[in-house]
């Protein structure tokens, strides 16, 4: 591998490689996530049909929740993810049910899929460890892993505020979660601002468009949070 390659392996931000934190996943986004209703939700969103026949890759799957939720409904599911830690709690939690889940050690830029093309790529919470330049290879990448026709689903922090009012919007925000979740998760929302990549939807959407997918749907439910829907259309 070429030695300018990003390294995204070393965890910008919140350094999930650490089992402790790994382990802490799940009991800290539950007090403000279900992960059942996100999953129905983001079946609805997509309006996706007959999945018993269809193949889907979740990247930056974390500690599987996503993933495992699909496997009963998709023909096969690859779930990956840079953190080794993440993905070994992953398995843990898929038992031995899963026979057609398959778990993998890397990320937006190393991982290759090299088994038949996928009909869904979701990314949750996890695009915005890639500064802009690596979002938009990764971009080509999973454009690469996909059929013609098939869907990309992101949902991450994307911002919808101008610029101007960055200070007192993400002051707001970041004292929102902390109302919900606790002062522990205030530090991880200032580390996001601080240390990861999120950007502005102008930006993400541009580089979905150069990379071969057309916007079908997006919804934004605040000025940071974000959903999309993308089909590859070349």
């Amino acid at each position: 591998m070429e030695q300018w390659i990003y390294d995204e392996f070393k965890h910008c931000g919140v350094d999930y490689s650490k089992a402790e934190l790994a382990e802490a996943y799940d009991e800290r986004h539950q007090k403000f996530r279900d992960y059942e209703k996100e999953f129905k939700g983001m079946m609805e969103f997509l309006g996706i049909r007959n999945t018993e026949n269809k193949i889907m890759i979740d990247l930056g799957c974390g500690t599987g929740a996503t993933a495992i939720l699909a496997a009963p409904l998709f023909k096969a599911v690859y779930a990956v993810d840079v953190s080794d830690v993440m993905i070994e709690q992953a398995k843990e939690k898929s038992g031995s049910t899963a026979h057609n889940l398959t778990f993998v050690n890397e990320g937006f830029l190393t991982y290759r899929h090299e088994d038949e093309l996928a009909d869904l790529v979701i990314t949750k919470a996890a695009f915005h460890h890639l500064p802009d330049f690596w979002k938009q290879i990764a971009l080509l990448q999973i454009n690469a892993m996909l059929k013609i026709g098939g869907l990309l689903y992101i949902h991450d922090v994307v911002f919808h505020f101008d610029p101007r009012d960055y200070v007192g919007t993400i002051n707001a925000w970041i004292a929102g979660f902390e109302k919900v979740a606790g002062e522990e998760f205030r530090q991880e929302v200032e580390t996001h601002i601080r240390d990861e990549y999120s950007t502005f939807h102008w930006i993400v959407e541009g580089m979905l468009e150069r990379a071969g997918f057309s916007i079908e749907k997006a919804k934004s439910p605040n000025d940071f949070l974000t959903e999309y829907a993308c089909r590859k259309v070349r």
